[in-house]
């Protein structure tokens, strides 16, 4: 989907999803996609966002993956071993079937939210897999009591759904006493 090929109710939709909560948006705010793309952050999260906000609309939804041996490869969850750290929420597709997917959680102690996405980029081209970055935050890890806090957002990205992030390590960590997860911090 071209970024000019957005409508009106799009655009609001794109308005929303951009600008902080408590900002309300009238339906009869006059805005097209050049001013839009002009006003806010980077042509770059622009771009990102409206990929995420076009790949969940109801004509085109998109289906989690079921039994794809070549997402059933991806590992969910690549996490550090303790600490706090940056991570990243991607979503996977077969480069064969856009329509397939499933969401990932990375985090490293790397200075950027991009360092992440730069450094697994290259061994998912390698498998024909394509990614995207739907967000991002930060992860507490406390292996020895048993505990993991996500919270936070991307300076770059934005914030990732973190009951997504929360869910996979639940899977990840079964036997971990308190998986959480807060929309406080940076």
């Amino acid at each position: 989907m071209r970024i000019s090929s957005l409508n009106g109710s799009s655009l609001m939709l794109v308005f929303q999803t951009l600008l902080p909560k408590n900002t309300i948006l009238h339906q009869s705010s006059h805005f097209t996609s050049k001013t839009l793309s002009k006003s806010l952050f980077s042509r770059n999260l622009y771009e990102r966002r409206i990929l995420l906000v076009s790949s969940n609309n109801s004509r085109g939804r998109r289906k989690m993956s079921v039994g794809n041996p070549l997402l059933d490869s991806v590992e969910d969850v690549d996490i550090d071993e303790s600490g706090t750290f940056k991570y990243i929420l991607v979503k996977v597709w077969p480069l064969d079937d856009e329509k397939t997917f499933k969401y990932i959680v990375r985090g490293y102690n790397l200075e950027y939210h991009a360092d992440i996405q730069e450094q697994i980029k290259p061994k998912f081209n390698k498998m024909k897999i394509d990614c995207f970055c739907v967000g991002g935050g930060r992860i507490e890890h406390n292996p020895q009591d048993k505990s993991i806090l996500v919270y936070g957002y991307s300076m770059g990205y934005g914030q990732a759904n973190h009951s997504i992030t929360v869910e996979k390590l639940k899977a990840k960590y079964p036997d971990y006493t308190s998986i959480t997860f807060n929309n406080e911090g940076y």
